[in-house]
């Protein structure tokens, strides 16, 4: 088994000596059209170089990386024949249009190379190509006969053409064939007869050999396929277009060069198309060195197509022989569009394979459009990661939201499915932080696994996390708004409820007792008075309690003594009380003449207030506690003892999380921790209206809510 090094010595060897040959070819060409441009042709001559540079490089590089894949070294070999029939060509129009055949060596095996060497670089890849892709097997055993056909087709027809002493009209070939064998034309049109129809088994059963795999084909292996079968479906349309034009007018050279024309472009198509599959999909990972390739591959192509147009329009134009001078001149037109054209290049490459990265205003621009039009807000978080994926070429983005301690996953989107070979440690995750808050993550996958993202991608992903934590957080506002809209609903149908409950359970059976007797004492009024006075003392007695019941609803909805007293007279009258019956020894800090309050914050700081005493007396084992309010802006509530304090494993019951929804309803916060010097502290900000920002008096404390 060849070695990955030999491999790559051999294949680029080939790759280099193909080059030179063509290179050659075409200097050769070049003075040939420059001597004669009326009779010389410029099919071959003007794109059998691009074709060949493109069979080599892509192949060069397969074969280097996967010896054992034989598209590499069938695209290497193909490259090779497409130079040598490059050189042939050349050679034998040089020959011709100087009408000195016999003092060049070589012309008769140059000539004999150009009628028929054409023919296999032709046939290779519309046939095992098309068998062979992706990975370089068949698709199975049941394949092999159109393997076979495909093969023996274009040996036959390729060794028919070259030793026929006719010339093969059919083909467009008119030239005389100085190699043929005499007498052997029947032979060679029976072998002819005998291959076209395997060719066109080998054809069409390789297009249906790639529309069998694009069927069963699934993720990766379907985009690579699509690839090559967009580019089969562009052969048959441009060689079916070129058929049209030679069938019309047979005899037409024009006709017969565009022909010619469509078959090289369909060609380059294939193996373009062969060459962005691995790309685009990472068959190869090969990644710099194809960006690197197809930059300088499309720019040689490019200067070699411009200097062979310019040199051939000012010989025209100037109707000189002088070579020199119009070669000097077209070098230097070359040479000052060399850089410019390098850059665009460079940028569209870049583009393909790593998508806008270089180009970070447009990708914001295009995000900012897209949000624009974006009413729900749910739509904003999958818009973000499908533009930022689209943008930048990768399989895979998502947005994460924070939930307490953990990450829940916001919107996902997944352009190709990320490969089993990419680690964990290879997920880039960016923080999404709004005012020193870490709202989420944004989470991408590389284009491929091994491949780390670019100083520049992480440039421009920063920029865009820091755009998509503002969005972020808005998106949980929007969140926090509806589920503090769903708990309003749901609350109030709750105490409409309890209401009902009450009233229902409690007042409605109290009374309709009631009613009954007084109905008794009216019928035993004027018979049994010792009766009616036990009736009349029961009757009072459920009165008083429904009055209880009355008291306790209306008390459960707002607390009386806060209209009467106010926030501190209320807490000064309930810690009195509480002292006296409990033994707890409590103190009350707070303004003397606080201005009035909204009522939600009286209601939500005194029940607060009350929650967290009762607390202390149920579960601290405290001998004092301190209640402290202040209102610096806001209302601020700290309720501390020197009890035992909380322990770690003790969880949230319903006592600490009704306080903490009363404050966050409010849009405040309320917190409880163990102090450093032993106890418990509650600590609450309940925020106040702007006309009573600014009130004296600053806590003693700081809140903070990791």
């Amino acid at each position: 088994m060849m070695s990955q090094k030999t491999a790559r010595r051999l294949s680029w060897s080939i790759a280099l000596i193909a080059i030179v040959i063509v290179t050659i070819g075409l200097i050769i060409s070049v003075f040939a059209l420059i001597a004669d441009g009326q009779r010389a042709t410029f099919s071959h001559q003007f794109f059998t170089p691009v074709l060949t540079l493109s069979y080599c490089v892509v192949g060069a590089l397969v074969a280097s990386r996967h010896p054992r894949n034989p598209i590499g070294w069938m695209f290497c070999v193909t490259g090779f024949l497409s130079a040598v029939n490059m050189f042939s060509a050349g050679y034998s129009l040089y020959a011709e249009i100087g009408d000195i055949p016999e003092t060049l060596p070589g012309v008769t095996i140059a000539q004999w190379l150009d009628l028929w060497l054409w023919l296999p670089n032709t046939l290779l890849p519309f046939t095992f190509l098309l068998l062979l892709f992706p990975d370089g097997r068949l698709l199975s055993a049941r394949w092999r006969p159109v393997a076979w056909a495909a093969g023996i087709g274009t040996a036959a027809m390729a060794f028919a053409v070259a030793f026929s002493p006719e010339p093969s009209e059919f083909l467009g070939i008119t030239g005389s064939n100085p190699l043929g064998i005499p007498g052997a034309a029947n032979a060679m049109n029976a072998l002819i007869a005998f291959a076209a129809p395997l060719l066109l088994i080998g054809i069409f059963g390789s297009i249906a050999s790639i529309a069998v795999r694009f069927r069963r084909s699934v993720g990766v292996e379907r985009a690579q396929v699509k690839w090559l079968a967009y580019a089969a479906i562009f052969v048959i349309v441009g060689n079916f277009v070129g058929g049209i034009f030679w069938a019309i007018s047979p005899g037409d050279s024009s006709a017969l060069e565009f022909s010619i024309v469509m078959t090289f472009v369909t060609l380059v198509g294939i193996v373009l198309a062969t060459g962005i599959a691995i790309l685009r999909y990472r068959l190869w990972d090969i990644d710099i060195l194809i960006n690197r390739t197809l930059v300088y591959g499309l720019l040689s192509a490019l200067v070699i197509t411009f200097y062979v147009v310019i040199v051939g329009l000012l010989g025209i134009l100037l109707q000189t022989e002088e070579s020199l001078p119009i070669a000097l001149i077209g070098t230097g037109i070359v040479a000052v569009s060399f850089q410019p054209l390098r850059e665009r290049l460079q940028r569209r490459v870049n583009r393909l394979m790593y998508g806008e990265r270089n180009d970070p205003y447009a990708v914001l621009g295009r995000l900012s459009e897209r949000l624009e039009v974006v009413v729900a807000s749910q739509s904003v978080l999958p818009t973000i990661v499908e533009t930022v994926v689209e943008a930048l070429k990768l399989p895979y983005a998502a947005i994460t939201l924070k939930d307490g301690d953990d990450f829940v996953t916001a919107a996902e989107y997944t352009r190709t499915p990320v490969s089993e070979r990419m680690s964990a440690s290879e997920i880039e995750t960016l923080p999404l932080v709004y005012q020193t808050e870490t709202i989420g993550q944004l989470i991408l996958a590389p284009r491929a696994p091994g491949e780390a993202f670019s100083q520049t991608d992480l440039r421009l992903l920063e920029t865009i996390a820091r755009q998509a934590g503002v969005a972020a957080y808005n998106v949980r506002l929007a969140q926090d708004l509806q589920h503090s809209r769903e708990r309003l609903v749901s609350t109030r149908e709750e105490e409409r409820r309890r209401l009902r409950r009450d009233l229902h359970d409690g007042l409605g059976p109290v009374i309709a007792a009631m009613s009954f007797k007084l109905d008794a004492i009216h019928n035993l009024a004027d018979r049994d008075a010792d009766a009616v006075k036990k009736l009349t003392a029961e009757l009072k007695m459920q009165m008083q309690e429904a009055l209880g019941d009355i008291r306790r609803i209306a008390y459960d909805l707002r607390p009386p003594a806060l209209d009467e007293l106010g926030l501190v007279g209320a807490l000064k009258a309930h810690i009195t009380a509480y002292n006296q019956l409990h033994g707890l020894q409590i103190r009350l800090e707070a303004p003397e003449n606080p201005p009035p309050l909204p009522a939600a914050v009286e209601v939500a700081a005194y029940r607060i207030a009350l929650e967290a005493m009762t607390n202390v007396s149920r579960h601290a084992g405290a001998q004092h506690c301190c209640v402290r309010l202040s209102l610096p802006g806001d209302l601020w509530l700290e309720i501390t003892d020197d009890g035992r304090g909380m322990s770690e494993a003790v969880r949230a019951g319903v006592g600490l999380i009704s306080m903490r929804e009363r404050a966050e309803e409010l849009g405040g916060v309320c917190v409880t921790e163990t102090l450093p010097q032993g106890g418990t502290g509650v600590k609450a900000r309940l925020p106040l209206p702007p006309a009573l920002a600014g009130i004296t008096g600053e806590p003693a404390w700081n809140l903070s809510v990791s």
